[in-house]
């Protein structure tokens, strides 16, 4: 408890020093961002659990090799695995606190927070609409309607543009098929653009490449289309469902669905790894130790897992694989650790 509260004020203190120019430029926005910081809550409390977790196992391993307990239990026949009972039960209550959290509360708490960072704090567009699964926004007399946005990749496919005139007659209408952020810019290839008068089209010009079609970044249409990370497993099971009857790529949103049940487990992973490294220490006394070996044996296991994901996400690896990957490898090496043990 006391080194995931410690590990949650951390990171909510790193949040606020990274934006307070923004968050402290009035009273009203500070208020503002006390909300969102409170909303962030539930995104770290997830985020650090196995971590804290880790830390807390090998500080307790620590302190009982300090108290000879650990003595007294070897001496008494206790094996490592009667250890290991009453924290493998209690891990798997956090698995299952993990994915309640992943599932229910941090998609509405994200979704809250991100609405909050954009809109109110950094006084971001809200006229964005997301409505039978595709994104509408207007802009002076400007009409823009999105198929579908990959929030992942930042690349817009199926854009339609319609220019009005001041009478809402369409002047203007321009059809592009994919769209990549890239630079600052959007660069849409294929682009149709039409031009019409009280009678109907009087020209028609088709481009390769067209340039600056729109001009609002990737996070303008964030607001309205969530990013998967923020949706529970079965909002996003549905999402990418739909994604696949449109025929889009769905792998790299596989990963994240993979890891959704992948992740949690990790609390569970976490104590094969700290009884692993904890009880190589029995002739240390110094808690500093424990607390040094959980920093970098989590260190090492969030690099390889992020790792994979991005090979996941790069279409390097299997969904299904690199959302395991990290889960299969640390299991395996603490299982390993702790037979080779000598007791």
């Amino acid at each position: 408890m006391i080194a995931e509260l410690a590990g949650v004020i951390m990171f909510l203190t790193i949040e606020f020093f990274d934006k307070m120019d923004i968050f402290t430029s009035s009273i009203k926005i500070f208020a503002v961002s006390v909300v969102y910081l409170m909303l962030m809550l539930p995104f770290y409390v997830h985020a650090i659990l196995p971590f804290s977790f880790l830390i807390a196992m090998l500080i307790m391993l620590i302190l009982m090799i300090r108290g000879n307990e650990m003595i007294i239990a070897r001496t008494s026949g206790i094996s490592t695995l009667s250890l290991m009972k009453p924290l493998l039960a209690f891990s798997m209550v956090l698995v299952v606190f993990s994915f309640v959290l992943s599932e229910w509360i941090i998609p509405f708490t994200s979704g809250a927070s991100d609405y909050l960072l954009r809109v109110k704090i950094r006084g971001g567009e809200s006229q964005v609409f997301f409505k039978n699964d595709k994104i509408w926004f207007k802009k002076n007399n400007v009409i823009c309607n999105i198929d579908y946005f990959d929030a992942k990749s930042d690349t817009i496919k199926g854009l339609t543009v319609l220019e009005l005139s001041d009478t809402f007659a369409i002047k203007k209408r321009y059809d592009a098929e994919q769209g990549t952020f890239k630079d600052g810019s959007w660069y849409f290839t294929h682009v149709a653009e039409r031009t019409f008068d009280g009678n109907g089209i009087i020209a028609k010009k088709t481009y390769a490449e067209f340039k600056d079609l729109i001009e609002e970044p990737p996070s303008f249409f964030k607001i309205a289309n969530k990013d998967p990370e923020n949706m529970g497993y079965g909002e996003l099971a549905r999402y990418i469902e739909k994604l696949k009857s449109d025929g889009h790529n769905i792998r790299r949103y596989l990963v994240d669905l993979y890891n959704k049940v992948a992740f949690p487990f990790a609390n569970l992973i976490m104590v094969f790894a700290a009884f692993s490294v904890g009880l190589r220490y029995m002739k240390t006394k110094h808690v500093s130790v424990g607390v040094l070996s959980g920093i970098m044996l989590g260190a090492c296991y969030w690099g390889v897992h992020f790792l994979s994901l991005a090979f996941g996400y790069g279409e390097t690896f299997p969904p299904l694989f690199a959302a395991w990957l990290s889960n299969c490898l640390f299991i395996a090496a603490g299982i390993i650790g702790i037979v080779t043990l000598r007791t």
